[in-house]
C-alpha cells in the first residue's frame, strides 16, 4: 500500500510526498522485524527491498533538497535498525522455550539443520543494511558534485556536510568502497564473498553458492 501510494503521488507531480511513502515502507520493514524472528526479519527485507528499487529508480530525478533530506531520514532507519544478533537471539529463545520430550531430538536435528539456511538470511539481511548505506552514500556524492562543481576524492569529504559519518560495509566491517574512475565514480560493497572485485556486480544468486562479485545500491 505503501509503495502504491508513493507511485500515485508521483503521478501527481508530489515527488516529495511520494519519497515519504517510500521511506516509510523503508521504515516499516524494519519495524516489523523488531522484536520477531527470521521469519518476520524475511518479511521485512522484502518490503524494504521494494522500497529501495523505487527510490533507486528516483536518484538521478532528485535535487540537493531532495535528495539531503532523504540522506538524513535514511540514516535515522540506519542508526536504529534491528541487528541480525537480536534475531537470530529471538529464534534460539524460543526453540529453547520447547519443553524437552519425545520430539526434542527430532526439533534439535531441525535445527542444526537450518544453520546453512540462517546463513543465507543473514546474507540477505547484511545485503539490506548495504543498500541504504550505499543509497545514503550516492545521494551525498551526487550532492557535493552539484554544490561543489567536482567529485569528491574520498568519501570522509562528505561529513559531516552531507553524511554523519562513513558508511559501513557490513560485509566487510569496512568503509564502503568509493572510487574515481575518469569520467565517473564507483561506489558499491564488496558483497557476500567478501572480496573487493574492482566494482565488477554479482550475478544473480544461484541456491547454495555465494555470487562473486560487488553490491551496488540499485
Amino acid at each position: 500500500l505503501l509503495e502504491a501510494e508513493g507511485r500515485l503521488r508521483e503521478i501527481d507531480d508530489h515527488l516529495a510526498d511520494a519519497l515519504q511513502s517510500y521511506v516509510d515502507s523503508i521504515r516499516l520493514g524494519n519495524e516489523m522485524s523488531r522484536g520477531g524472528f527470521v521469519a518476520h526479519r524475511l518479511v521485512g527485507c522484502a518490503c524494504e527491498a521494494d522500497a529501495f528499487i523505487q527510490l533507486s529508480r528516483l536518484v538521478p530525478t532528485l535535487e540537493p533538497k531532495e535528495a539531503r533530506w532523504l540522506i538524513a531520514a535514511l540514516e535515522k532507519i540506519d542508526s536504529s535498525a534491528v541487528a541480525w544478533d537480536e534475531v537470530q537471539r529471538n529464534e534460539y529463545r524460543i526453540h529453547q522455550s520447547e519443553p524437552i520430550g519425545a520430539g526434542f531430538a527430532k526439533r534439535l536435528m531441525t535445527r542444526l539443520k537450518a544453520r546453512p539456511a540462517l546463513r543465507v538470511f543473514e546474507m540477505r539481511h547484511n545485503q539490506i543494511a548495504a543498500r541504504l548505506r550505499l543509497l545514503a552514500a550516492a545521494l551525498a556524492v551526487r550532492c557535493y558534485q552539484t554544490e561543489h562543481s567536482r567529485k569528491p576524492t574520498e568519501l570522509k569529504q562528505l561529513v559531516p556536510e552531507y553524511l554523519q559519518r562513513v558508511p559501513l560495509d557490513p560485509f566487510s566491517g569496512r568503509p564502503m568502497i568509493y572510487r574515481l574512475e575518469s569520467w565517473t565514480w564507483l561506489l558499491y560493497s564488496v558483497g557476500e564473498d567478501g572480496v573487493d572485485n574492482g566494482g565488477q556486480p554479482a550475478p544473480p544468486a544461484v541456491p547454495g553458492s555465494v555470487p562473486k562479485g560487488d553490491l551496488f545500491y540499485n
